[in-house]
């Protein structure tokens, strides 16, 4: 049976097919990307943009690195199973050559296409839609019409509507999702407050 293995080249032809699957997969995770971007180019409320923009991100830029490494370490074990099954099978032929070039060539092919495929690049997108969304709120802020001496009342409103702004965003499970404790919520409302004055 494993001598069935080797000569038909199983393994080999597994590790080509890991590879394959990893480029395929990565390719159509770029692609969704750039329809995302398509398709929120047309959300006029900058708020939902940013958000679907960093949600949609953060999660396809797992998939795309989990595409690198599954296939890559997968491959890499099947190579060293092969090794192992010609070693302990003591075929006279050994191991062909073939089985090293596609074992090395799987994980580096897909660490290039993950470099060429890498939409990192495209965060000045996402900080444009949060620069543009950060102007509109500041804008709402300063429509607001201000007394002599600031509100309390009206101020404390203002930086609540920040702060549940920043709280949806932080439970989307983006970059911010850390920022929920009460200390840092209270040192971002000082923050907001003296951006205020």
């Amino acid at each position: 049976m494993l001598e069935n293995i080797m000569h038909l080249q199983i393994l080999l032809y597994c590790m080509a097919a890991l590879g394959a699957i990893g480029a395929i997969v990565m390719l159509a995770t770029h692609l969704t990307y750039r329809r995302v971007l398509r398709k929120t180019n047309g959300v006029r409320n900058l708020k939902e943009k940013w958000l679907n923009l960093w949600k949609t991100r953060d999660r396809l830029l797992r998939r795309m690195n989990l595409m690198v490494w599954i296939p890559s370490l997968l491959s890499t074990a099947l190579l060293g199973l092969s090794l192992f099954l010609v070693t302990m099978l003591d075929l006279n032929e050994g191991l062909p050559l073939r089985y090293l070039y596609v074992g090395t060539a799987v994980p580096v092919g897909l660490l290039v296409l993950r470099a060429a495929l890498d939409f990192a690049y495209k965060e000045e997108l996402v900080m444009n839609s949060l620069s543009d969304y950060v102007e509109q709120v500041r804008t709402w802020v300063e429509e607001i019409p201000a007394p002599k001496k600031a509100d309390p009342v009206l101020q404390e409103e203002v930086v609540e509507k920040i702060t549940s702004s920043i709280r949806q965003t932080a439970a989307t499970g983006s970059h911010f999702s850390k920022m929920l404790s009460p200390e840092e919520e209270e040192i971002m409302r000082e923050i907001i407050r003296e951006f205020m004055q």
